[in-house]
């Protein structure tokens, strides 16, 4: 019953989906690679579902494509909002140094089908410092009210769900040779914190403005 509800509550990532639809017409270019990496999640969570629940088998391939497409979708998301964007070929540096982390670790030294806990460390930590960086950002050049504004919510988010993964991979990591109470309560606790920042994302979605029409008078 407890991981019925686990999975409820990690298959939260329904609500920032149906949130976006409804508000699709307002997304624009500014957040098109945060809805995208919505709408894989969703489509994630369901071939996870599928796996684990219905054929009992692992869900490691289909977690670390999605690992991979999230990164590079984030990174997206970043650079849409300023990020290296007069550095082009430093951002697509960027994008190949995480493409690369992903197959050395997943591909050359074949863990694809297991959980590998480097490139997630590498991507969670650079996610929390882009989230860092755009706040501090945020901070010194925007007066208004930042609780209001997407970007600073999904940053948040970001900075919650990603400080936690990292403790989740290390958690899981280290059940490998033997649970303890800590580690045990990290890895449940995991689903609980993945609802909180659906629920941000969701308030995000709701919050973009609608795109301006200009006309000429």
């Amino acid at each position: 019953m407890h991981s019925l509800i686990l999975f409820l509550v990690s298959f939260s990532i329904i609500i920032p989906f149906i949130t976006g639809l409804v508000r699709r017409h307002r997304i624009g270019n500014g957040y098109q690679p945060f809805f995208i990496l919505i709408v894989l999640a969703v489509i994630t969570e369901a071939v996870d579902g599928y796996l684990i629940k219905v054929k009992h088998h692992t869900n490691a391939i289909p977690n670390n494509l999605y690992a991979l497409s999230e990164s590079l979708l984030i990174l997206w998301q970043f650079h849409v909002w300023g990020l290296l964007r007069t550095r082009k070929m430093a951002f697509y540096g960027l994008v190949l140094l995480f493409a690369l982390v992903w197959v050395i670790e997943d591909l050359f030294f074949g863990h694809i089908t297991e959980f590998p806990p480097y490139f997630m460390f590498f991507y969670s930590f650079l996610t929390v410092l882009f989230s860092v960086n755009k706040i501090n950002f945020m901070i010194t050049h925007d007066n208004r009210n930042l609780l209001r504004r997407p970007d600073f919510l999904i940053c948040i988010g970001f900075i919650i769900f990603f400080i936690y993964k990292i403790l989740y991979e290390w958690a899981y990591q280290a059940s490998l040779f033997g649970q303890s109470n800590i580690t045990s309560n990290i890895i449940i606790s995991f689903g609980y914190i993945n609802g909180l920042t659906n629920i941000i994302f969701a308030i995000a979605f709701l919050l973009i403005p609608a795109r301006q029409k200009f006309t000429l008078e």
